[in-house]
């Protein structure tokens, strides 16, 4: 017996029995099967949701302006750590909320409020100790001015990723404070 014929032979079972069991696999007579749910619509957003969303977008961005001047303006590192914590925290925020929107006609500003800007120039004017505090009480400011919008949200809106971000980022907003007290 020459050799390629041997390799043939040796060849043939295993080839045999992967076919065999592929062809189990598509026995006919067998039910296909059931179609997949259709994908569910988000819940619609309602004025309170959408006031929401508007509100947590100006947080964000203010909190995202703040917290990069932290990482330079700081005399405190914990407070510049935090910093960077907060950056990537609150830009993770824009991202969950810019999908969220994304089904819906709302559009969000990339721009702090007159207001919120106020706040940004006068930080970046601070440095060393003076910052520290000043951003420290705004950090315990803006955490006690979104907590009603977040518990209204979470007990009141009927969107389920909504009433996440609202829970998610009010647990964050109390553990920075916590950190830094």
């Amino acid at each position: 017996m020459s050799l390629l014929s041997r390799h043939k032979s040796l060849a043939l079972p295993p080839l045999m029995a992967g076919l065999l069991a592929l062809g189990a696999c598509v026995a006919p007579g067998q039910p296909s099967p059931p179609p997949l749910p259709a994908v569910a619509k988000a819940a619609p957003l309602t004025t309170a949701d959408a006031d929401f969303v508007q509100k947590l977008n100006e947080m964000d961005i203010t909190q995202i302006a703040l917290a990069n001047i932290a990482e330079t303006h700081a005399a405190r590192s914990d407070v510049a750590t935090l910093g960077t914590t907060i950056v990537k925290d609150m830009k993770g925020n824009q991202d969950k909320l810019a999908k969220v929107v994304t089904a819906h006609a709302i559009t969000l500003t990339t721009k702090p409020s007159s207001e919120d800007q106020k706040v940004i120039d006068r930080m970046q004017r601070l440095h060393g100790a003076a910052f520290d505090r000043s951003h420290i009480r705004y950090l315990s400011h803006d955490q006690a001015k979104m907590k009603p919008v977040f518990e209204n949200e979470i007990a009141g809106s009927k969107n389920a990723d909504l009433v996440k971000l609202a829970s998610d980022t009010r647990t964050m907003l109390a553990t920075y404070e916590a950190q830094l007290q």
